[in-house]
């Protein structure tokens, strides 16, 4: 009776885990921005272990205090065994002569779920560090992205929805809010909610304004109209006060993206009060045309957190704006497959 119970359930957990073909996958381990180095130590201490040291440990841009891009663990092959193989960020590093030429392998859930993996193989110390110089920003840029990813799905399960609502009534615009941030001040085409926590406060502005010209989408342009619309709606706690963008210790860096298959203009920076008050942090906005109203939306967020690190704040809220859709972007319309059934007819 106990050797058919035991067959019973084996059969059962086999079912359950291979029935559809897939295997069930762990969740990763370890820390947001956490990245697993494998590598040995002969090449640790070589240039090619300094050449990810610089990739990885590199300062955040626009932050007012150094926070690296990632935080660094690191084993050697031998080591990495199942323990360390659910990791949610790792490079694995394989520099021998038995290859002739390098290569940079990016894989996903490949021991974990969500996991991101990047091998990268080399012939020989110089090869690798040669490759790293070339391909880093890929690399780094891929982890970043998929740590930003996790972070997106992560939010949908904690919306605030009464926030979405309104910033959907307000501007057209669908974002994934999270709970918590919900003290809300809204003004004509401005909107501006925070988690008002006294130790890392992280607040979004929204404002839009009519699109009349295609300078708009220039930096010296965008930081003027936020230096305008932040001067006119967010005081500071002295009379007269008011925040500003810094520009003398660390210039605002302007990039183009692409969100949503879209042009986007990105901004990030520091901020501070203008005319007194201590007060001031980092921010980051995304700035798109609403095609469909010919409009300009600026999302920013930006954090207060006097004491504290502020890099993985500024990167939730990071993960919230690029989570926005805009009215083009909504009613889009889906394709749709037709097929024909066995009989003929037509199925949608």
């Amino acid at each position: 009776m106990k050797t058919k119970l035991v067959v019973f359930l084996f059969s059962v957990l086999f079912l359950f885990s291979c029935g559809d073909g897939t295997r069930t996958l762990p969740s990763v381990t370890g820390t947001k921005y956490e990245i697993l180095v494998v590598m040995n130590d002969q090449y640790w201490k070589a240039p090619a272990g300094r050449s990810i040291v610089a990739l990885l440990d590199q300062n955040v841009p626009n932050l007012p205090q150094a926070e690296p891009m990632m935080n660094i663990s690191r084993c050697k092959l031998i080591d990495f065994t199942d323990l360390l193989k659910p990791t949610r960020n790792i490079l694995i590093t394989d520099i021998s002569d038995k290859y002739t030429q390098p290569k940079v392998i990016y894989s996903t859930d490949r021991w974990a779920h969500p996991q991101a993996v990047v091998q990268v193989v080399a012939p020989n110390d110089s090869v690798f560090t040669a490759t790293m110089n070339k391909y880093g920003n890929n690399i780094l840029n891929y982890f970043l992205d998929s740590e930003r990813n996790r972070q997106i799905e992560f939010n949908k399960e904690y919306i605030n929805v009464n926030t979405q609502k309104e910033i959907e009534k307000l501007f057209g615009i669908q974002m994934d809010i999270v709970q918590g941030i919900s003290k809300s001040t809204t003004k004509k085409d401005f909107y501006w909610v925070t988690n008002d926590s006294p130790t890392i406060r992280q607040d979004i502005v929204i404002y839009s304004y009519p699109y009349t010209d295609k300078n708009t989408f220039t930096k010296d342009f965008l930081l003027a109209k936020r230096d305008s619309v932040m001067r006119a709606n967010i005081p500071g706690e002295f009379d007269g006060s008011y925040m500003g963008t810094e520009y003398k210790y660390e210039p605002p860096i302007f990039s183009e993206v692409w969100v949503n298959d879209r042009y986007c203009a990105e901004i990030r920076g520091l901020w501070k009060m203008m005319n007194g008050g201590s007060m001031g942090g980092p921010f980051f906005s995304h700035t798109m045309l609403d095609e469909i109203n010919q409009r300009v939306i600026t999302i920013e967020g930006f954090v207060f957190a006097p004491g504290a690190k502020k890099r993985n704040p500024l990167r939730q809220l990071e993960a919230i704006i690029y989570s926005a859709k805009l009215p083009q972007d909504i009613n889009s319309l889906k394709e749709v497959s037709i097929v024909a059934d066995k009989k003929g007819a037509e199925k949608k």
